[in-house]
């Protein structure tokens, strides 16, 4: 459910809470509910932050360490580094003041992954946050195909009922019938499944996440996708022209609706043969590249994995100024 601003000032000003915000007050929507969050999953972030001296400057940070440290602890952390970019995906791209940001399944395991991290940068120290990142709980709830509102995340389940189109820019669309309702579907180029998007054919039965890409001018309302759940694959069957049984020779058609003829021995057929095509893809769920992940992906090796109770140990360094 979507909360607007006025609702989050109502409930502050209703419930005499103090509260502080810049700009329209949109993160105090944010801010509630991550006091209020019910949690049936979580993990925890580490964030090192940087001295106020080097806000804004370029982190530098010593790649091979952080590939080292994923090696080390995974799948107690996760999502750290890129093997197959060669790529860091701990540290931030903007002016902000974290320098890294390492995600894992408890405060020791982050803190441990933090002693490994190296860099010539004098840090601050660093904070421990629980988090429901990796938990994909924006996609847990079905998405009311009659009601789609735009920026709505959850799940659909639909057979694909359009043949797969590749558009500008590398990216898939497709439509899935739910009920009585076509939905228009988008898989992006960057998540690297667009390849599995592209295999799939009408009639096969898939469950989506995503959120609701607003309609514009030139586009109509999208579910842009987050994860393909293949359920169930659609014989791919192609129809051909018949096999002479004599001369194991394709037969020619002799026109419109006058059947097939063996251009050696003249044997005859009135209708096409069908060849199953074997499917390129499998009944199994495909996540995006781990470089595409969104803060909320639930990675692979957190499928089965759930975190329900973390006792508040204070013998832990949730908090460690350097």
């Amino acid at each position: 459910k979507l909360i607007s601003r006025k609702t989050a000032k109502d409930f502050i000003s209703n419930n005499k809470i103090d509260s502080f915000y810049l700009g329209n007050g949109q993160g105090l929507v944010g801010a509630i509910g991550a006091i209020g969050y019910k949690f049936s999953d979580h993990t925890f972030e580490l964030l090192c932050y940087r001295k106020k001296s080097q806000f804004g400057k370029k982190r530098i940070i010593n790649k091979h360490s952080v590939k080292k440290m994923q090696s080390i602890t995974f799948p107690e952390t996760y999502n750290s580094f890129d093997n197959e970019n060669d790529r860091v995906l701990i540290t931030p791209h903007g002016p902000d003041p974290v320098f890294y940001g390492i995600r894992g399944e408890s405060v020791k395991s982050v803190v441990l992954a933090s002693t490994m991290v190296n860099t010539d940068e004098k840090l601050d120290g660093y904070m421990v946050f629980k988090s429901n990142q990796g938990t994909a709980d924006h996609l847990k709830n079905e998405l009311q195909v009659n009601d789609l509102k735009p920026y709505t995340s959850g799940f659909l389940v639909g057979k694909v009922c359009s043949k797969p189109v590749t558009e500008q820019g590398g990216h898939v669309f497709f439509s899935i019938q739910v009920g009585d309702r076509k939905i228009r579907c988008g898989v992006y180029k960057q998540t690297k499944i667009t390849k599995i998007a592209q295999d799939l054919i009408p009639g096969d039965k898939i469950r989506l996440g995503g959120g609701i890409r607003k309609a514009s001018k030139n586009y109509e309302r999208v579910l842009n996708v987050e994860f393909l759940d293949v359920i169930k694959l659609e014989k791919n069957i192609l129809l051909t022209n018949p096999t002479c049984k004599t001369c194991n020779k394709k037969m020619k058609s002799k026109g419109n609706r006058q059947g097939f003829e063996c251009f050696r021995c003249g044997n005859k057929s009135f209708s096409k043969s069908s060849l199953e095509i074997p499917r390129k893809i499998q009944r199994k769920l495909y996540l995006p590249a781990i470089s595409a992940h969104r803060h909320l992906t639930r990675p692979y090796q957190r499928l089965k994995k759930r975190n329900k109770f973390e006792i508040f140990d204070t013998s832990l360094e949730w908090l460690n100024i350097f």
